[in-house]
């Protein structure tokens, strides 16, 4: 019997020797992550930035859509989506149109301006071809969405965005000859309504988004590292909207760190999810006479996760907007609406054709010319193709849409309100500051 239980201690012993050196062999062939977990949860609130990959036409609700994501979403110190991730979804909502647009087109001659549309993203494709469900919020699309720097500061391109098509064309500015197209398009009195391949939506997450692995990004970063802690740089993302209309000096703006952000000696200085704490400095509605409003804020706190708050000089470097909406911003980082140049152009040819609408010519036996061309021009300056096809009736109703289209036109370049510098909730940011004690 003793015997016995001496053999059984041996090979107890044997077993336990054999299991520690698996384990210890296992430790090594995998390296160790700090902070790793197995799963990594997305919160809600959270935005996804998803590009189209092909046009869709806006048809009947339900249509299914696809794209991938602009940008990486990040959780602390982690990356758990990259940029590049497929999503699908559909169109979940078709609205109407508002009275004030639906005039304002019809002055243009369009019978069919754009309805309000949004997209909602339900299923997220993984790199190893599971698919994981999500739900987020109806969001309307950008066809080009432009990335603004303070003057003096060269625009960064990131990576991730180069690498993926669909993201590229949404943050490519249109050309001229787009534009041209455009226009030429816009005098047409119908229009198919459709979303074009590189079209940005935000959809913000309705539900945690678990499931996921991280991934280690201290020296996969899209960013440089930070040489010196004192001068630092970070993507951010504002939590309410901002506008010059109805914000007013001292109001809170609140913003939330995106990217991690790492030292040279790839140490995490500042965690995804930090906030920012600040304040609007100045807020300047747009009045008559076409003079745009202006919006200032800075930030003089962040709030780093499971920390004290501490004292900075944010300033805003860098914003992404609609670049219909011709956003800029100067070297104090005051955001402000620049108006094109190219507005007095129309205004200018309206007022020469409504001048022109009065010259009647004749024939050789003094016969009033018809003069086709001359009431054609007249009647595109005022309704587009619709006003062409009616001022061939007289021209006395030429001259009157042509004038009526001068007079919109110079109305809504010279005396109108401007418009006023909008940052809607989760605008992509880029802020600068300094002092940061650690």
């Amino acid at each position: 019997m003793r015997y016995i239980a001496d053999s059984e201690k041996s090979m107890m012993r044997g077993c336990m020797i054999l299991l520690t050196i698996t384990a210890a062999a296992l430790a090594q062939d995998a390296p160790v992550v700090p902070s790793a977990q197995p799963g990594t949860t997305v919160p809600s609130g959270v935005p996804l930035r998803v590009a189209l990959e092909h046009r869709v036409a806006i048809k009947r609700v339900g249509e299914p859509v696809r794209g991938r994501l602009v940008e990486p979403v990040y959780v602390f110190d982690r990356m758990v989506l990259p940029a590049g991730s497929v999503v699908e979804g559909h169109i979940a909502e078709i609205g109407g149109v508002r009275a004030t647009r639906r005039f304002t087109a019809l002055l243009s001659g369009n019978l069919t301006p754009p309805r309000d549309v949004r997209a909602q993203f339900d299923t997220l494709l993984l790199s190893d071809g599971s698919r994981l469900a999500l739900r987020t919020s109806p969001s309307r699309g950008t066809a080009h969405t432009a990335r603004i720097a303070t003057r003096g500061r060269k625009r960064e391109e990131h990576q991730s965005v180069l690498k993926n098509r669909a993201a590229s064309l949404a943050f490519k500015e249109p050309g001229k000859m787009s534009r041209l197209k455009s226009y030429l398009f816009g005098m047409l009195p119908y229009h198919r309504q459709a979303w074009q391949e590189g079209t940005l939506f935000n959809g913000v997450l309705q539900d945690p988004l678990t499931g996921l692995s991280p991934i280690q990004v201290e020296m996969q970063s899209d960013r440089p590292a930070v040489p010196r802690p004192e001068e630092m740089e970070v993507s951010a993302r504002l939590l309410a909207p901002l506008s010059s209309a109805t914000a007013r000096r001292g109001a809170l703006v609140e913003a939330v760190v995106t990217r991690p952000l790492f030292s040279n000696g790839h140490a995490l200085l500042i965690p995804e999810g930090t906030r920012l704490l600040g304040d609007v400095v100045e807020a300047q509605p747009a009045r008559w006479l076409h003079r745009n409003g202006k919006l200032l804020f800075v930030f003089h706190q962040i709030q780093l996760p499971s920390a004290t708050a501490q004292d900075i000089q944010g300033q805003l470097e860098g914003v992404e907007a609609n670049f219909d909406a011709h956003l800029a911003l100067d070297s104090e980082g005051a955001a402000h609406t620049s108006s094109p140049k190219s507005r007095f152009i129309f205004p200018a040819i309206a007022v020469a054709v409504a001048g022109l609408s009065f010259h009647q010519d004749y024939n050789a036996q003094g016969v009033p010319d018809q003069d086709i061309g001359g009431r054609a021009e007249s009647g595109a300056v005022g309704l587009g193709l619709i006003g062409t096809a009616l001022a061939q009736a007289s021209r006395s109703l030429a001259s009157s849409i042509a004038f009526a289209g001068a007079g919109f036109s110079v109305y809504s370049t010279f005396i109108a309100r401007g418009k006023d510098a909008v940052l809607p909730a989760n605008t992509p940011v880029r802020i600068s500051f300094r002092g940061a004690r650690r």
